[in-house]
Order: C-alpha cells, then sequence, then structure tokens
C-alpha cells in the first residue's frame, strides 16, 4: 500500500480536501483507512477536537464510498466506545455502506445507542466543521436508528430494547419516535420476508465480527532495548522491564488517567481487576502477573497510579503493579506498536488494548481496540501458562 504522506503541520481545510480527493481516485481510497490509525503522523500535534473533525471526515468519505473489511474494525471501535456525538452519527452513516451486513453488527450499533442517547445533540455533514442547530443536520441517534432500520431482520435481538426506548420518548420528540418506528417496521418487515431473507439472519457474520473482542495473535519476536527500560510503579519502586516481565507470563493494559472517555481507559483498568478477580478464583494470582502501564508517563506519578487502581479495584503488589516509563517512553511505544498519538505530552487519541506477554517477556496475544471479554483473555493467558 503506497503510504500518505501528511505533515502534521497541514491544516484541516487541505486535510479535508485530500480526503476527498482521495475517496474520489479508485485506486486510492484503501488509503482511508490508514488515516484512521491513531499512531499516524497527522494526529501528532493536534488537539483532540481536530481530530474528531477529521476522523469524522474521512467515515463520512467512507461512507460514499464503502466501508471495506479492512476498515470495519475502526467502524466497530468508535461504535464500541465512542462518546462524541459527531464522531458516532458520522460512524453510524459509515456502516451502512459495509457491503455484507450482519446480526453480529447490531450490538455494537445498540451499544452506541447506549452511550450516546443522553449526549445526542445537532450535527451537520454538509461541510467540513460545519456546526448544526435543532432545525439542521442530524444527530448521532438519528443515525443509530437509521443504521438499524438498514440492518432489518439481523437487528432483531434489538427489538426489546426499541420498545422501551420508543415507551420512554412518548410524545416528547414526534421525530426521533418516528424514526424508532421506522427501525422496529424495518427489523419486523422479517416476518413478512420470504424464507431465504430469514436464513440470511442467521448466517455465520464474516471472520473476526463475530468475535467482540477482535483478538489479534502475534508473532513472538524479542526486542533487546526494551529489557532495560526502567518503570517506577504505584509505591515508587523501580524496577526493569525485564526483571517484571520475564519468567512468567503476564497480561499488560495501557491507559492514562487524565483519559476523558470513561468508555476507554477507566473501564480498561476496571476490567483488568476483574481479571485478576478470576485468576485468584482459578488459584493463579501467583503465576500470571498483571501490569497497567500509562501513556502518560510525566503526569501519571505514582500516588496518581495508585488512587487510579484503588478507585476501580485493582490488586497492587509485587505480582500486580500499576507502571510509568521513567525514561524511553518512545522505546515502549515503539516495541507494542501502540495505538496512541500526544499533542505535546498530552494523549489527544488512543485505542483499547491489552497484551498477553509469555515467560520470556514476548508478545503472545494482543486484544485491541474493541472490548474484550475478561474470561476469553483469562482462558488464552493459560493457554500460554501452559506452554
Amino acid at each position: 500500500m503506497r503510504n500518505v504522506a501528511i505533515a502534521s503541520t497541514q491544516s484541516e481545510p487541505q486535510f479535508a480536501a485530500l480526503v476527498d480527493a482521495t475517496a474520489a481516485d479508485p485506486d486510492r481510497r484503501e488509503q482511508l483507512t490508514e488515516l484512521l490509525r491513531e499512531d499516524h503522523p497527522l494526529y501528532a500535534g493536534r488537539g483532540a477536537a481536530a481530530i474528531v473533525r477529521m476522523r469524522g471526515w474521512i467515515l463520512l468519505a467512507m461512507a460514499r464510498t464503502g466501508v471495506s473489511d479492512a476498515a470495519l474494525i475502526f467502524v466497530l471501535e468508535e461504535l464500541d466506545t465512542g462518546t462524541d456525538a459527531y464522531l458516532v452519527a458520522a460512524t453510524a452513516r459509515a456502516l451502512r455502506s459495509y457491503p455484507r451486513p450482519n446480526a453480529a453488527l447490531a450490538p455494537f450499533v445498540m451499544r452506541a445507542l447506549a452511550n450516546i442517547r443522553y449526549r445526542d445533540e445537532p450535527v451537520s455533514f454538509e461541510s467540513y466543521g460545519e456546526y448544526a442547530v435543532s432545525s439542521t443536520g442530524t444527530t448521532p441517534v438519528r443515525e443509530l436508528l437509521a443504521t438499524l432500520a438498514w440492518l432489518g431482520p439481523y437487528a432483531q435481538g434489538a427489538l426489546q430494547e426499541l420498545e422501551s426506548l420508543r415507551a420512554q420518548v412518548g410524545g416528547r420528540s414526534r421525530k426521533l419516535r418516528k424514526d424508532v418506528d421506522r427501525a422496529m417496521q424495518a427489523i419486523r418487515g422479517a416476518d413478512q420476508t420470504d424464507e431465504s431473507n430469514t436464513q440470511a439472519c442467521c448466517r455465520a457474520p464474516p471472520d473476526g465480527v463475530s468475535n467482540p473482542s477482535f483478538r489479534g495473535l502475534k508473532s513472538r519476536c524479542g526486542f533487546a532495548p526494551i529489557d532495560s527500560i526502567v518503570f517506577e510503579d504505584h509505591k515508587g519502586e523501580l524496577i526493569t522491564f525485564k526483571e517484571f516481565f520475564q519468567g512468567q507470563p503476564s497480561i499488560v493494559v495501557f491507559f492514562y488517567t487524565r483519559c476523558g472517555n470513561p468508555m476507554k481507559c477507566s473501564l480498561t483498568v476496571t476490567k483488568l481487576a476483574r481479571i485478576q478477580k478470576l485468576l485468584e478464583a482459578q488459584g493463579l494470582a501467583d503465576q500470571v502477573r498483571t501490569a497497567a502501564i500509562t501513556y502518560d508517563p510525566a503526569f501519571d506519578l505514582p500516588e496518581r497510579l495508585r488512587v487510579y487502581g484503588q478507585d476501580r479495584g485493582v490488586r497492587m503488589d509485587a505480582q500486580h503493579r500499576m507502571l510509568r516509563a521513567t525514561d524511553d517512553n518512545d522505546t515502549l511505544r515503539k516495541h507494542f506498536e501502540l495505538g496512541v498519538n500526544f499533542v505535546e505530552s498530552l494523549v489527544n487519541r488512543h485505542r483499547i488494548e491489552l497484551y498477553i506477554l509469555d515467560a520470556e517477556g514476548r508478545t503472545a496475544a494482543s486484544f485491541e481496540r474493541i472490548h474484550w471479554d475478561e474470561q476469553q483473555v483469562v482462558t488464552r493467558t493459560i493457554e500460554v501458562l501452559k506452554e
């Protein structure tokens, strides 16, 4: 694939023009997916609001050209964890261009509807960065309901929740109630379709979509420079990567305490605490180490790490630590190929990521972007432990 060379100094109007030109050229459209990677240079040094506008414009371009299998994971990720009205609305619209609707997509749409419902606000897609008022444009909830209507019989599992939503809306918003009714009618239309349509809703979805954690296995390669990286833990004790991560398998998550999205870092650390409890229940708490490593080591000092972990029920001791790199954070970032970018030292965009390391400290498996199931992580870790 050809790389898209975009300097972080490029203006947003220039970026928007480039996205439009890329979408208009069938030979270059695959580059739109590459532009969604959080670690892409175009996001370096930009504020979070600018990144929302930029990523939203890419997704709207995909809505016109079609979401590919390679791009689908980015779309589902935003539905899974997104809290920005503009970005969720653009993502919902983009999903409707995916050529293979299936039942595995419906839970992501419903999750997005639950996450964004009380953050619903007008958005406009007419031009880059345009704002809407209540009488113009659309909203994320309306776009998500339209996506459920697009799924039709594939969204049968959402009917009960939609009926509850309809009752709550009542007569307060006729427009929203019509959108709910339209979605429910499209879903219930399965009852009047022929047998081939009914069978279609039960077919297995494409590979990857059926796995809600989207586990990605990685080759186990070493990276000597990382062995000497020094971490400081929640108690202020120093330990190198080699000292902590070699000798036993381990589970590692990344987060930062200033994260403003409760569906990302806060939930990630909370879910790590649940993993620790599952390990304890199976008598494995002393055989598998866990670590939560901050993206933001300059700000997340030991006391801040300790309080953040404590508030989320994390076990913290010699085997289970909250960590910050004291230096060479770039080497750590490159080693794990972290999906994160910064404006100066502050994170401006990141993905969800969990890694399972073997007893040599090498990456055995990764769970990225989509929320992972705790039991699935433990099961995979036990496989690594048995090796």
